[in-house]
């Protein structure tokens, strides 16, 4: 994956060393963010598309975003996704957001023009593709739970309601998180569809209906006490949007349908490539690079 760029007080710093772009470049930013394999899977459609510029993954934090922004360093970025935990820090930045992006209060994927940016998310269109790839009957679940509440909770849930399904709960352990929840549901009015609680402090019991759990909590956080340890009769899906090294090594619940992040990834990716660049997405060596 490279070495990781960080704006330092002298510029930009890649892999420790004093770096100055060649030309336009793109980037995924985040903190953490060397475990990213969107470096991988861009850099692969760049060089299927025969485009020149640079896709780098960036360590930045949220006090940095406005110098990255009104600096010189910026001047060649001409895009960039974003991970945890800036997508609403981005958003606050933008000049201009999406349909999409306003709706979510989170940006993951950037476009420079003239300075200026322009902020989209293709999360919950990512998550909804897979969702429906990974659940093995025709009808959505009866019942859906979010852990977590930030930018990926957020186009979780958004995914899940453009989805149908009946029933849908995010938890979250802190209190804040739950507040900033409950006030983007009530502005896209639908507090009365769904409900926000604390993460479970105890056994979780087997589900009765068919149901669907989304992980969208920071890496590391292990799983096992928020799911039941098996699945009840009906389908039961764990989605869970870390990867690699972000995921613990835990076992997934007797009779749960499983994906991990990468799908996801690939899908929100291809989607923040076709912004950039326009058709054809390269979908086959997005996937090649991922699975290499």
């Amino acid at each position: 994956m490279g070495d990781v760029l960080e704006l330092g007080p002298d510029g930009w710093r890649l892999g420790g060393h004093s770096w100055e772009p060649e030309g336009e470049f793109y980037a995924v930013m985040g903190d953490p963010i060397a475990h990213s394999l969107s470096p991988r899977m861009q850099s692969a459609a760049l060089l299927h598309r025969e485009l020149d510029p640079q896709y780098l993954p960036m360590r930045i934090t949220a006090g940095q975003l406005r110098s990255l922004k009104n600096g010189p360093e910026g001047s060649l970025l001409r895009g960039f996704n974003v991970t945890a935990p800036l997508k609403e820090a981005v958003a606050a930045l933008c000049d201009g957001r999406t349909d999409q992006a306003r709706e979510l209060g989170a940006v993951n994927t950037v476009r420079v023009e003239d300075g200026k940016w322009m902020g989209h998310n293709t999360d919950s269109g990512g998550t909804l593709t897979v969702l429906t790839q990974a659940w093995p009957q025709d009808t959505p679940p009866q019942e859906a739970v979010v852990l977590g509440a930030g930018g990926s909770a957020r186009a979780a849930v958004d995914a899940l309601v453009r989805w149908a399904v009946p029933s849908i709960t995010v938890q979250n352990r802190s209190a804040a998180g739950q507040d900033r929840m409950r006030h983007w549901l009530a502005e896209r009015n639908l507090q009365q569809n769904v409900k926000v609680e604390g993460l479970p402090q105890s056994a979780v019991p087997k589900p009765t209906g068919s149901k669907v759990w989304i992980c969208c909590l920071a890496g590391g956080v292990p799983l096992g006490q928020y799911l039941p340890e098996e699945a009840g009769s009906e389908t039961a899906l764990l989605l869970d949007l870390r990867y690699a090294d972000q995921r613990p090594e835990e076992e997934v619940p007797t009779g749960f349908n499983f994906s991990d992040g990468l799908p996801v990834l690939m899908m929100q990716g291809g989607l923040s490539f076709a912004w950039w660049f326009g058709p054809p997405v390269p979908w086959q060596s997005m996937r090649d690079a991922l699975e290499s």
